[in-house]
């Protein structure tokens, strides 16, 4: 049976995307790589599944100027499709076992500094609708950690008043609660009661809106950092919200395991990275707290 390439591969965003409940990005993500794939081999008329034109792709790809992050990423794309065709039997040969699997370069998460926060939570002015919006956006972002994506998902119904608490959606549908503190829930009912409903033209479930009283997206998200961190010396995006976050709780004194919860993290190998960032904190409170590190102070002759 000669497969159809293309084909297979919307076959397989289908499966992740209904089946798997991939996120969107992940979903585009998969797609735009795997159509690299599909592309190199229409342009060299290769049959996708023989094991040499596999390992050149990869060896094509490899010789491409791509961050270590990208490449690791267009690799897993292309073993998970082909573990997907063996699985359904699409395929009768493990074709994986001549795909590599790179180790990406694991890097500390950049965050923000308490007075870097602050800053940019008073940038936006509350003197007019969208100002009011972005500060919402901000404080939500910064006080709970959540996803663009799952920020993005969030329904007017999900927010529990009463209790401070946020219904979220994440990877996988994965549901969880996130506590809201009550600086933050101010803002958001200043949001809600009014700004919300002049947003609004017609009856829409989500609760932050964009302008034209739709859904808000995750790249309006982005821009709305963007524009508020320009002065900033450093590249902040809404996921940098979500690292100082974790950061600023675990310098505060939480349970890695209690961020992991409040994160979503499966696994809490995810979470550790985040004890690598408040090394110099410990150092700072090692130094001025234990007998054998604090600094004598010396007698002036």
């Amino acid at each position: 049976m000669i497969l159809d390439l293309k084909r297979e591969i919307e076959n397989y965003i289908n499966y992740l995307r209904f089946e798997r409940n991939y996120s969107p990005n992940t979903l585009r993500s998969y797609s735009r790589d795997l159509m690299d794939f599909y592309k190199y081999c229409k342009e060299k008329d290769l049959d996708f599944t023989n094991k040499r034109n596999v390992r050149s792709y990869i060896q094509f790809i490899a010789q491409k100027n791509y961050k270590n992050s990208t490449f690791v990423r267009k690799v897993i794309s292309l073993r998970s499709f082909f573990e997907y065709l063996l699985t359904f039997e699409k395929i009768n040969e493990d074709l994986t076992v001549f795909i590599p699997t790179p180790k990406a370069e694991k890097k500390l998460p950049q965050f923000l500094s308490v007075d870097e926060v602050m800053k940019l939570l008073n940038s936006p002015s509350l003197d007019d609708l969208i100002g009011i919006r972005d500060r919402a956006i901000i404080e939500t972002l910064y006080a709970t950690g959540i996803r663009v994506s799952e920020l993005v998902g969030m329904n007017e119904e999900d927010i529990n008043w009463n209790y401070g608490e946020i219904r979220v959606f994440g990877k996988r549908a994965k549901e969880r609660i996130v506590i809201v503190g009550e600086e933050t829930l101010k803002i958001l009912q200043l949001y809600k009661d009014h700004v919300r409903p002049k947003l609004l033209k017609k009856p829409e479930k989500a609760f932050f809106l964009n302008a034209k009283g739709g859904r808000i997206s995750d790249r309006a998200i982005r821009m709305i950092i963007k524009k508020y961190t320009k002065d900033f010396n450093k590249k902040v995006s809404p996921h940098t919200l979500r690292h100082t976050f974790a950061t600023h709780l675990l310098e505060g004194g939480a349970d890695l395991r209690y961020v992991q919860e409040l994160l979503g993290h499966v696994r809490i190998s995810t979470t550790q990275i985040y004890t690598h960032l408040t090394s110099e904190q410990i150092r700072k409170t090692y130094t001025l707290s234990h007998p054998r590190a604090i600094k004598k102070e010396t007698k002036e002759e």
